[in-house]
C-alpha cells in the first residue's frame, strides 16, 4: 500500500510541473540570477501605442496563456481583470496595475468602475506609450527562466512552443533611473518588438 501512495505522490509531482518545449534547455536559474550574470546586455525602453482588452468577470473563470504555460483562476473579486494581448494570449492583473498602465482609446483615464459596471464585457483598452519607463532583458530563445512575479504567479521564459522570436524578455519599470528589480514580467519575444520600443536594443 505504501509503494502505491509513494508511485501516486510521484505521478502528481511529474504532472505539476511545467512542460516545456523538446528543443529548450531545462529550467537552469531563476530570474534573479539570470539578470545578475546577464545585466549588461539591459536596455531602456517603453511601451509603444497598441491595444489590448480587458474584462473582469461574474464568474468564476479559468483562462490559459499558451505563450507562457500559465493557468490563472479568477473571482468576481472588484480587483482581477484579465487582460487579452495582441496574440490572443490571456493573463491576470489587479486593477490598480491596470488603470496605471492603459487608458480608455480616447486617451481618458480608466477607473475600476468601468470594468466592475460592465461584467464580462470587453473593454478595448490603450497602451499609455511613454519611452524610458522599463528595463528589458531578452533571455535567449532556448533557455527557460522561471520568474516569480510580484502578484504570485509563476513565469517561464521561452517555456512553450508557441513563437518567442529571438527569446522572450525580462522587463521590470524604470524608477528613478535604476531598475525595479521587485517586480518583473515576461514578455513574450514575438510579441516585445510591436509593444515595447526596440531603439536601444543590442
Amino acid at each position: 500500500m505504501k509503494k502505491i501512495l509513494l508511485f501516486c505522490l510521484i505521478i502528481v509531482s511529474f504532472a505539476s510541473l511545467p512542460v516545456f518545449a523538446s528543443d529548450k534547455v531545462a529550467y537552469d536559474m531563476t530570474a534573479e540570477e539570470f539578470i545578475a550574470a546577464n545585466w549588461q546586455k539591459a536596455f531602456v525602453t517603453g511601451k509603444t501605442s497598441y491595444q489590448i482588452q480587458g474584462r473582469m468577470v461574474s464568474q468564476p473563470t479559468d483562462v490559459y496563456n499558451p505563450l507562457e504555460l500559465v493557468s490563472y483562476h479568477v473571482e468576481n473579486d472588484g480587483e482581477s481583470v484579465i487582460l487579452t494581448g495582441t496574440l490572443g494570449e490571456e493573463w491576470v492583473a489587479p486593477v490598480s496595475k491596470v488603470v496605471s498602465t492603459y487608458t480608455k482609446t480616447d486617451g481618458s483615464a480608466l477607473t475600476a468602475e468601468d470594468f466592475t459596471s460592465s461584467l464580462d464585457t470587453p473593454l478595448t483598452l490603450q497602451t499609455i506609450a511613454e519611452i524610458g519607463t522599463n528595463y528589458a532583458l531578452q533571455v535567449p530563445s532556448d533557455v527557460v527562466v522561471r520568474v516569480d512575479t510580484a502578484w504570485g504567479d509563476v513565469l517561464y521564459t521561452n517555456a512553450s512552443d508557441a513563437p518567442h522570436g529571438e527569446g522572450d524578455y525580462l522587463v521590470c519599470n524604470n524608477v528613478d533611473g535604476n531598475p525595479n528589480l521587485s517586480d518583473v514580467w515576461v514578455v513574450n519575444g514575438a510579441v516585445f518588438p510591436s509593444t515595447y520600443d526596440m531603439s536601444k536594443a543590442e
